[in-house]
């Protein structure tokens, strides 16, 4: 079981709310109820818990379902798109 933040949460949310549809850090952040610029730094795992496995549950869980296009600034869950 991956144990997430509250942030990480609203995020993850916001991004299956678009349903798979690609869209700026600024939209998912506004949907998700968050001030940050980047997405990924909700994921960071802290220094002070990087001995901890538990720790990198969510960054992996981000890697793994979060696609991006970097140079366009785009994110998106390919699983959540519609068949």
């Amino acid at each position: 079981m991956i144990h997430c933040t509250e942030g990480q949460t609203a995020v993850f949310k916001a991004l299956w709310s678009f349903k798979g549809d690609p869209r700026t850090a600024e939209a998912i952040m506004d949907r998700a109820g968050l001030e940050s610029d980047k997405l990924v730094d909700l994921f960071k795992v802290k220094s002070r818990d990087r001995d901890k496995p538990e720790a990198w549950g969510p960054k992996h869980a981000y890697d793994t379902l979060v696609s991006k296009n970097k140079r366009e600034g785009l994110y998106w869950l390919p699983c959540a798109a519609k068949p």
